[in-house]
């Protein structure tokens, strides 16, 4: 099924504006103060998530050019499970060295569960259709790139709203 790219692009400039947005606290941590640890992380999980939404809907405008929609679906899932993977890697882990560092309060358990939920299940979804793809394409890659968007904007809250002191 050929893709709506019309979707895909709503996708890429709402992440792109997050992008802004983490472009403009990038510029502000780097002032004599700078950024605490956790804030620095958040910012980090905000621009990681919004460039996963942002080069996940471009993906597809540079891929789908002819008619083999088949293997153009199994490199935009392929690419989205590794994009997914280098997240688990990461973040995860960065956030329970912080947590473990005295930041419980900045990083509460559920926090944690959800923001490492999100990316879990953007590379199951993944995965799933890279091996027996059982749902329409378009669909679960609309819903990875809103996931992104959803991790992206949850980081851009709280980042906003509970900062450390």
């Amino acid at each position: 099924m050929e893709p709506n790219f019309e979707a895909f692009q709503l996708i890429g400039e709402i992440a792109l504006g997050i992008i802004g947005f983490s472009a403009i606290l990038i510029g502000l941590s780097r002032t004599s103060e700078g950024f605490s640890a956790p804030d620095n992380f958040r910012v980090q999980l905000l621009t990681y998530s919004a460039f996963g939404a942002m080069f996940g809907s471009v993906i597809p405008f540079a891929i789908f050019s002819g008619n083999n929609f088949e293997v153009a679906w199994l490199i935009c899932f392929w690419i989205m499970s590794t994009y997914a993977v280098v997240g688990l890697i990461i973040f995860p882990r960065k956030m329970l060295l912080l947590r473990s560092l005295g930041h419980k309060d900045i990083f509460p358990i559920k926090l944690y569960l959800f923001q490492t939920g999100l990316l879990a299940t953007i590379f199951v979804l993944s995965l799933v259709m890279i091996t027996s793809p059982l749902f329409e394409p378009i669909q679960i890659y609309v819903v990875c790139l809103m996931l992104y968007l959803v991790q992206s904007s949850v980081a851009f809250i709280r980042t906003m709203f509970f900062r450390v002191n």
